[in-house]
C-alpha cells in the first residue's frame, strides 16, 4: 500500500481564495487567543489583551502572506508531497512563533531569551495545528474526489439488503436473515457457523454448506469481506487490527474470537 505522505500534493484555489484563507488563519488566531486566553494572555490588562491578540493575528496573516505569495512559489516544485507540505507548515508556524515573540519583546520591552523564543515557536505550532489540520483534510478530500473523477471511479456506496436467504449451497437450510445482524461467518469442513447479534444477544447458527456459497449469497451487501479461507467478516463490526501482514488478526465488536487475516488480504486491512 502506498504511503499517503509521499503522494503528490497540490493546493488548489486561486490567489484570491488563498488570500482569504490567510485572513481566516489570522482571524482564527486572534479569536482563539482573545476568547480562551491561553499561554498567559489572561494575566495582562484587558486593553493589552485586545491589543496583543490583534497583533498576533495580524503578524500571523503577514508571515503567511510572505511565505505563500513570495517564498512558496520558489520553493514548491513538481515533487511536492503531503509529507513535505506538513514539514513546510511547521516551518511557517515556527516563523510565526518567532515573529510573535519579537513583537512581545518590543511592546513589553523584554530582554531576548532563547528559552522563551523556543516556547513561542512551540506555542505557535500547537495553536496553528488546529486550522492547518482542517485545511489539510479539506484539501486532501478535494484531491481524492478529483482523482476519482479523473479516473472515472465511483465513490464507494454502502449497500444493505433488508433480508437475505443464506443456504450456503444447501437449499434445505433456507436461513432468512437481516445481513446487518451478521458479525462474521466461519466454515468448518462442510458446515458454516454464522454469528449474529440480535438486540444485545449473541446467537450462533450452524448450517450445512460452504463458505464460498454463503459469500456469493451475501455479495450485494458491500460490507462483507472474505478475510481468510475460513472467515467472512462484517466490516461494520471491525474494532481493532492487531499484528502485522504475516500474522494479522481482526478484533470484532461483540465477539471474543480474534479473526485471522490471510496474507493476500493483509494490505486491505492495513489501511483500515
Amino acid at each position: 500500500m502506498s504511503n499517503p505522505f509521499k503522494q503528490p500534493y497540490r493546493e488548489t484555489g486561486t490567489r484570491k481564495s488563498k488570500f482569504f484563507t490567510i485572513l481566516f488563519f489570522g482571524l482564527f488566531i486572534f479569536l482563539f487567543l482573545y476568547l480562551f486566553k491561553p499561554f498567559g494572555v489572561g494575566t495582562v490588562k484587558p486593553l493589552w489583551q485586545l491589543f496583543t491578540t490583534i497583533g498576533f493575528g495580524a503578524i500571523t496573516a503577514f508571515v503567511l502572506l510572505v511565505f505563500k505569495f513570495l517564498i512558496e512559489p520558489v520553493v514548491v516544485g513538481k515533487n511536492w508531497t503531503l509529507g513535505k507540505n506538513i514539514i513546510w507548515c511547521i516551518v511557517i508556524a515556527s516563523s510565526i512563533g518567532a515573529a510573535n515573540y519579537l513583537f512581545i519583546c518590543i511592546i513589553f520591552k523584554l530582554d531576548f531569551s532563547v528559552k522563551y523564543l523556543l516556547y513561542s515557536v512551540w506555542t505557535a505550532i500547537l495553536v496553528g495545528s488546529i486550522p492547518v489540520t482542517i485545511i489539510h483534510i479539506m484539501v486532501y478530500n478535494r484531491m481524492y474526489k478529483n482523482a476519482l473523477k479523473e479516473a472515472d471511479i465511483p465513490e464507494e456506496k454502502i449497500f444493505w439488503e433488508e433480508e437475505v436467504i443464506i443456504t450456503a449451497g444447501n437449499d434445505k437450510n433456507d436461513l432468512r436473515i437481516n445481513p446487518k445482524s451478521i458479525i462474521y461467518l466461519c466454515s468448518n469442513d462442510n458446515y458454516v457457523t454464522i454469528t449474529l447479534l440480535k438486540g444485545n444477544v449473541i446467537n450462533k447458527v450452524t448450517i450445512r454448506g460452504t463458505l464460498k456459497s454463503a459469500e456469493y449469497e451475501l455479495r450485494k451487501n458491500t460490507r462483507f469481506i472474505r478475510c481468510h479461507k475460513r472467515y467472512i467478516v462484517n466490516l461494520d463490526y471491525a474494532d481493532k487490527i492487531a499484528g502485522h501482514s504475516q500474522n494479522m488478526k481482526i478484533k470484532l465488536l461483540h465477539a471474543d474470537e480474534l479473526i485471522p487475516v490471510s496474507r493476500s488480504k493483509a494490505s486491505f486491512f492495513a489501511g483500515k
